[in-house]
């Protein structure tokens, strides 16, 4: 009703073609038809071309990978050959299950259940898939067959995705989506839809402005041939489309499609339908909840829109609505959490009819928003309490061992979940009491471990959403606020940004008497180390290595093991990493990881480039088997780092390894080392105007991070682009700017000596340049002797300069 303009104009969407992709941005009120339009506007698409839904109200599509599985098999069912992504995406299973057999079957697929099964079974392409698919893994054999393959040849890309990192490997599969899509689009245009934008849109950006929906805009940044169709409450604003953008609002319906809906509804009493006309406003999600009100007496004239929605539930049946009002409370449900609550399983099929319960695909449920309000408003925090506790229940179970849960019946594939249910045990646990400060960081530890760190940014939203509804007494709440500054400083430490740690955590430094406030210290520490205060920092991480909380014992010594390489005191460090590598418990792969990562560093700031290939190898097998995505992704930096010295020709392509994965992971700081190794590299290979770009990028990069250390070293090592190019003043002015923000950072001692070395060996007095590499040497104790350090250090920067 009311549509028929709108209708036209997508009509005449359809008939256009471009070689890159349009999109068409629908917006409107809650309840106003935007997502039936869009359900009409499909099967008018579909008469003409492929087409697709990605229906963001489904929490497994707030997931790239899961997205990407769902939308391959809705195109892969109209003729679709996804020959590259069906190979980069078991590729991509296989390396985030590294311990799981790979079958034709949705239950030992993790995650994506079904949704791999499915690609599994329709695969075509490279042999591999089959070798694979029989449970051959990664195998020698199966990498020679894939290597051999007519697809490979073709993809070059494909015969190395056992040798990238799981983020850069989840890029390579993004793309090869985009181009099997793109190569199968060329006659016939598809159009895409993605419903229910603001379903991302609700937990907004971080306090660094990064959109939560950065994945989404990047996947369909790739696209070409097609139309997308983006809808959501609110018109959308991305510069990357301007041009190529149609902004359409969906105006509530006008009174007389209104009246003429309610009459061939039914509704024939005049006055009634004027009543319920001016109460809807024109929203149809009002109308349909009237129509469906059976007929009573009443002489009301003027009600508010909510007036309508009790008027319907008075009359739904009091079964249904005591089952409704515990549903209501969980922000998705399936058949197995109903059976928590309800023992007359004939309800389910009456339940899931009411027009405000919201299918979505695998099996999964949610009320519509508008009705979980009025079935919460009548009730009391207190009775709700128990229900919440009966759902963080459900939600640890399934965290635990999801495959009870598919063994329910009318429970299918897990799959559609996608968010953590770690996330959902907590969101439950804050309203029923369930949950200690301790049990919060753990949760969030395991979700992280699966889904890498980006997870926390849900358990923050979630913690400072519920404080912010003071439903929590204010200790409680002081409490959970301090949890959710821990996560946050945590993640800005991770991703090195210092300052936003120090916001986070304000003037707050406890005496660490708990997990939590050790947490707190220690991302404290991180912070002041991020930001150049080396001293404090340092103080910090040794009163929490020899500190009561054996939690943060392990990385506090190593931060501290860390912090003494950079300070040039390399035996001191060996031997307090030799002590922390040693106290990691059974199961502290990752840490163990990152000891020997920072092992690795050490030796290759003395040089020894053969002994920190060694460690570098070793911390890569650790942090595989600990699935962790930053360590590998770091692993990815300091290979370009190390390749930089040993062989440029391989350092650019591990560079660029390491941009894609650190980037797709937003860790500014990291992005800015490899770009500085890919700038070295490429200045060794003779590439100075590449080179130039990369070192002014790294730069910008590492200023707005403000990572200090990273600042001066991208600076030192291009001076020996200058020196290359010949211009020795740029190259002076680099060395002397390098050493005195060392000097203001504390770190690094050695790298003076170098940046002093490289201007004795042009011939250069400097006497800011002097003074700081003689008050340098006297911090630098290696291994050995200082003779052998400085004499290898003499070869390199002969070798920089070559």
């Amino acid at each position: 009703m009311d549509r028929t303009a709108l209708m036209a104009q997508f009509q005449d969407q359809l008939a256009l073609r471009s070689p890159g992709a349009r999109l068409l941005n629908v917006h409107g009120l809650p309840g106003v038809g935007k997502t039936r339009l869009l359900e009409e506007w499909k099967r008018v698409a579909e008469r003409r071309g492929r087409t697709a839904t990605l229906d963001l109200r489904l929490p497994g599509s707030h997931q790239l990978e899961s997205a990407l599985a769902q939308l391959r098999n809705e195109f892969g069912a109209q003729g679709v050959k996804f020959e590259r992504f069906d190979v980069a995406y078991t590729a991509y299973w296989q390396k985030i299950h590294p311990n799981m057999e790979l079958k034709r079957t949705g239950e030992a697929l993790g995650a994506n259940g079904e949704a791999t099964a499915r690609i599994l079974d329709a695969a075509s392409g490279a042999s591999l898939i089959g070798a694979v698919a029989a449970g051959l893994k990664f195998s020698a054999q199966g990498l020679n067959a894939m290597k051999k393959s007519r697809l490979v040849r073709s993809e070059p890309d494909l015969g190395y995705l056992d040798e990238l990192p799981t983020s850069d490997l989840l890029h390579t599969v993004t793309r090869m989506f985009a181009q099997d899509l793109e190569d199968a689009s060329v006659a016939e245009p598809y159009v895409l839809f993605v419903d229910s934008y603001d379903m991302l849109s609700i937990v907004g950006s971080d306090s660094t402005g990064s959109s939560h929906d950065r994945w989404l805009r990047d996947l369909l940044g790739l696209l070409r041939r097609g139309l997308i169709v983006l809808a959501g409450r609110e018109p959308v604003s991305w510069k990357e489309w301007a041009g190529r953008s149609d902004m359409w609002p969906v105006l509530p319906l006008e009174a007389e499609y209104c009246q003429e809906l309610l009459t061939n509804a039914g509704v024939l009493d005049e006055d009634k339908r004027d009543v319920i006309t001016r109460a809807s406003q024109g929203i149809p999600f009002y109308l349909d909840l009237a129509i469906d009100t059976p007929e009573r007496e009443s002489g009301e004239r003027e009600i508010p829109q909510d007036r309508i929605k009790d008027r319907f539930l008075d009359h739904v049946p009091a079964d249904h609505r005591r089952v409704l009002q515990h549903l209501s409370l969980a922000r998705l449900f399936n058949r197995a959490v109903f059976a928590r609550f309800v023992r007359d399983e004939t309800l389910w099929d009456e339940l899931v009819q009411y027009s405000f319960v919201r299918h979505l695909s695998g099996g999964w449920y949610q009320l519509h928003q508008l009705m979980v309000h009025a079935l919460q408003a009548e009730w009391s925090a207190e009775r709700q309490r128990p229900v919440h506790a009966a759902l963080q229940g459900f939600w640890e179970s399934y965290a635990e061992n999801p495959e009870s849960q598919l063994a329910m019946p009318g429970t299918p594939d897990r799959a559609a979940l996608g968010f953590s249910p770690w996330q959902e045990a907590v969101y439950h646990g804050l309203r029923c009491d369930g949950m200690t400060a301790e049990r919060i960081l753990a949760c969030a530890d395991r979700s992280k471990a699966v889904s890498g760190s980006q997870s926390a940014t849900g358990f923050i939203s979630d913690i400072r959403a519920y404080v912010e509804s003071g439903e929590g007494s204010g200790a409680r709440n002081e409490g959970w606020s301090r949890v959710a500054r821990c996560l946050a400083a945590e993640d800005h430490v991770l991703r090195g940004r210092g300052h936003l740690a120090q916001t986070e955590i304000g003037g707050d430094d406890p005496e660490p008497a708990s997990p939590l406030e050790a947490r707190l210290v220690l991302a404290a520490a991180h912070a002041h180390r991020l930001i150049g205060k080396s001293v404090a920092a340092r103080d910090t991480f040794e009163r929490l290595w020899t500190g009561p909380v054996e939690e943060v014992r392990g990385m506090a010594g190593y931060a501290l093991a860390d912090i003494t390489m950079c300070a040039g005191d390399f035996p001191t460090a060996f031997a307090l990493a030799d002590e922390v590598y040693g106290s990691v418990p059974p199961g502290g792969s990752a840490l163990q990881a990152e000891v020997k990562r920072l092992i690795h560093l050490a030796h290759r700031f003395l040089l020894d480039f053969e002994s920190s290939q060694r460690e570098l190898d070793e911390a890569a097998v650790l942090f595989r088997a600990s699935n962790s995505l930053h360590g590998l992704a770091d692993i990815e930096t300091n290979r370009a780092e190390l390749l930089a010295f040993t062989s440029p020709g391989e350092a650019v392509a591990a560079a660029n390894r390491a941009l894609s994965a650190q980037e797709s992971l937003h860790v500014g700081h990291e992005v800015g080392k490899a770009l500085t190794a890919k700038g070295l590299a490429e200045t060794r290979l003779g590439l100075y105007a590449e080179a130039g770009v990369s070192f002014d990028r790294a730069v910008r990069t590492l200023e707005r991070v403000q990572y200090r250390s990273g600042r001066a070293r991208a600076e030192l090592f291009r001076a020996f682009l200058h020196l290359r190019k010949g211009d020795r003043g740029a190259a002076v002015t680099s060395l002397r700017e390098a050493v005195q923000r060392l000097e203001r950072a504390d770190v690094y001692p050695f790298l003076s000596v170098l940046a002093g070395k490289a201007a004795e060996r042009i011939g250069h007095s400097d006497p800011e340049i002097t003074r700081i590499r003689e008050a340098a040497q006297r911090k630098v104790i290696p291994l050995g002797t200082l003779s052998d350090y400085y004499g290898r250090m003499d070869s390199v920067v002969e070798m920089l300069l070559e």
